[in-house]
């Protein structure tokens, strides 16, 4: 049953016009970064044009991951082939957890690939590709497009009407682009000793703030051995505790909430 999902996934996404949009915009984007490092005069390293490229995505694959996730599931209930396949007796929990994963072996290879056409040129503009750092940053987008993917099936759970869905999936791209940095910029000048901590929490519930702490940490940009003590207070010591939280928070709550709409609207009897 899970092969048959893949395949169909596959064959919707590589039919659409999501598969060419997603590619060309990772591929663009980060060839647009990575030769303006070409004409410099003093030498680049390559953390530096990844960071670049990671600040440059989180403009875009998020609200790609999302408007793939959702569609995807709105599109199983309006074709009707929800109920079809409840009806064979797979459980709620199984077809979300199924459509997810399934989901994520579509879009995962595809922009993993489109990563690697685009860092081709790295090797020229940088004189080296280290394969550690440029895996960590496959690593990271691959938990930042799992994660908003998650929050899309939520969403198309909740809304099947395109031109809503859209709205509240630019919302949510919205929301976690511009409208929390505004919020906690807000907040921060009135920010005491003791309350840094939940500052810190309510910061890195951000997916993305919490994968850019992660990369920025992995690649040496921050270094946790450096910090002041106001920072030590503000940043958690172990990043990989910061991203696998935060992973499982939003991935979790947004596949549980999914099953859990979906059984409230008894979707297998509309």
């Amino acid at each position: 049953m899970a092969l048959v999902m893949i395949a169909k996934e596959w064959k919707e996404f590589y039919r659409s016009s999501l598969l060419v949009i997603t590619a060309v915009l990772i591929v663009v984007s980060a060839w647009f970064v990575l030769f303006q490092y070409g004409v410099m005069e003093v030498p680049v390293a390559l953390r530096t044009g990844i960071v670049s490229v990671f600040q440059t995505s989180v403009y875009f694959l998020p609200l790609i991951a999302t408007v793939y996730g959702a569609f995807s599931m709105a599109m199983e209930k309006n074709r009707r082939t929800l109920p079809i396949v409840l009806a064979r007796g797979i459980t709620f929990q199984q077809f979300v957890l199924r459509k997810f994963i399934s989901l994520f072996a579509i879009f995962l290879p595809t922009i993993m690939i489109a990563y690697i056409i685009a860092m081709i040129p790295a090797k020229t503009v940088f004189g080296s590709l280290t394969v550690k750092e440029f895996a960590v940053f496959l690593f990271s987008i691959m938990v930042l497009a799992a994660i908003f993917m998650a929050i899309g099936l939520l969403l198309g759970s909740v809304i099947s009407e395109k031109l809503t869905l859209i709205g509240l999936i630019i919302g949510i791209w919205l929301t976690f682009i511009y409208l929390i940095d505004l919020l906690l910029m807000y907040w921060l000048p009135s920010v005491a000793m003791d309350d840094v901590l939940a500052f810190s929490i309510v910061y890195f519930l951000s997916p993305i703030h919490a994968v850019q702490y992660f990369l920025f940490v992995q690649l040496d940009v921050y270094r946790l051995s450096d910090l002041s003590a106001l920072y030590e207070q503000f940043t958690f010591q172990s990043p990989w505790l910061v991203l696998i939280f935060n992973a499982v928070l939003w991935i979790g709550l947004a596949i549980g909430l999914s099953i859990y709409l979906l059984k409230r609207k008894d979707v297998s009897h509309d």
